[in-house]
């Protein structure tokens, strides 16, 4: 069987005209007569595939888009639009006038900063000299995100700070012979901003070895000059501290219960100081520290108003009391020593142990300036005694009236 050859040309009229319902098979065509004419009713073969493949065009046009659009659509393909701030930023300036060793920073001296994108930093360009007087202009590089930045120029005055220094923790100390002594412990010195300042101090006349009453000066200087020094005392003593607060604990344990407010703990001091101290005068007078004659209390059992004073004084602090000593005005005619307490904040009162010609009882345990009048008065009245309970209020914090 002789097999049927499809020309190329033939292959592709099929191809385009298979979807064409109206196509027309394709004509005969003589190979011997490159230059005949076609016969009558038929086309060209140059014209028929010419037409056919301008149609082709559009078809494989309209193919192309389509895939184009499916393409797009299946691999989310996008575009975007990137816009870059090549704007510096703005701001309005403002100047400063501080005292030397206070520090000014960098956005201190700018405000109202505008910019399209967020700001970066704010530094200075140079820090400025803030250790001695002067007066300077500063300038002050604000940046944005995109690295977009802008110089403002400030003036910056400086003038000297006269307030001197501050030195906090500084008391008294009282030592047993032979105890080395801390003398820094919660002591501390700042200039007028706040800033930690060198202490020194100055305990050459101090001797630990013998008991006495010594000097101590505590000192400390600002970048500026002011200088500030204080003095305070240091007892050498030859009781044991640590005894006469074993020995306060065991009457506190004796005394006090759980749950007990602070108003019910100083009455019941009061109470114990008044049942188990008898008033009698001292000779030498007082001691130099309130150990000493706390240990007198606990030792003889007896004492002035001095040692009534000292055994409250450490009965309340061991209980965990805000307390102080209050003395009469210097110059009256008897001396007094008694304490002022502040228990659960009810605000300072009067707490005073020792007894009086007048037969006061607990009513000396929490009283009011007001009523440490009244006494006064009743005092006068009945023996004469004059400004039992005068003291200068100037020195003391308010106390409940």
């Amino acid at each position: 069987m002789q097999q049927k050859r499809t020309s190329q040309t033939e292959t592709g009229r099929q191809f385009f005209d298979q979807d064409r319902p109206n196509a027309r098979p394709p004509q005969a065509v003589s190979r011997n007569r490159p230059n005949a004419r076609p016969q009558s009713g038929s086309r060209s073969r140059s014209g028929a595939l010419g037409k056919r493949k301008a149609g082709a065009g559009k078809n494989r046009l309209k193919t192309m888009l389509l895939i184009l659009v499916f393409s797009f659509a299946a691999f989310g393909i996008w575009y975007y639009i990137f816009v870059m701030d090549t704007t510096p930023p703005t701001a309005d300036t403002i100047d400063k006038t501080i005292l030397i060793g206070e520090i000014a920073k960098p956005e201190d001296f700018v405000t109202n900063i505008f910019d399209d994108s967020e700001i970066a930093s704010i530094e200075f360009v140079k820090t400025p000299n803030f250790e001695s007087r002067n007066e300077q202009t500063v300038q002050i590089k604000i940046t944005d995100e995109h690295n977009n930045s802008a110089v403002f120029e400030a003036k910056l005055v400086i003038k000297i700070n006269q307030a001197p220094p501050v030195i906090e923790g500084a008391e008294d100390i009282v030592s047993t012979v032979g105890n080395p002594i801390m003398y820094r412990q919660g002591v501390t010195a700042h200039d007028d901003f706040g800033r930690e300042l060198e202490l020194q101090v100055d305990s050459s006349e101090v001797n630990q070895h013998e008991v006495g009453q010594y000097s101590i000066r505590y000192r400390a200087t600002d970048l500026t000059g002011n200088p500030v020094e204080i003095e305070k005392v240091v007892y050498i003593i030859n009781i044991n501290i640590d005894d006469v607060h074993n020995e306060a604990d065991k009457i506190l344990t004796e005394i006090l219960s759980d749950g007990m407010s602070q108003l019910e703990k100083v009455r019941a001091i009061h109470t114990w100081v008044r049942v188990n101290i008898g008033y009698a005068t001292v000779i030498g007078g007082p001691a130099d520290t309130v150990y000493e004659d706390a240990y007198r209390a606990i030792r003889d059992r007896q004492g002035d108003c001095f040692i009534f004073y000292a055994i409250g004084d450490v009965l309340l602090t061991r209980a965990g009391i805000e307390n102080m000593p209050i003395n009469r005005i210097p110059g009256t005619p008897t001396r007094h020593r008694w304490s002022l307490v502040n228990p659960d904040n009810l605000g300072w009162h009067h707490f005073d142990t020792t007894p009086t010609t007048l037969g006061l009882g607990s009513e000396t345990a929490f009283f009011t300036s007001t009523q440490a009048k009244e006494f006064t008065r009743r005092f006068v009245e009945f023996n004469g005694t004059q400004d039992f309970y005068t003291f200068n209020a100037e020195l003391y914090p308010a106390i409940v009236n």
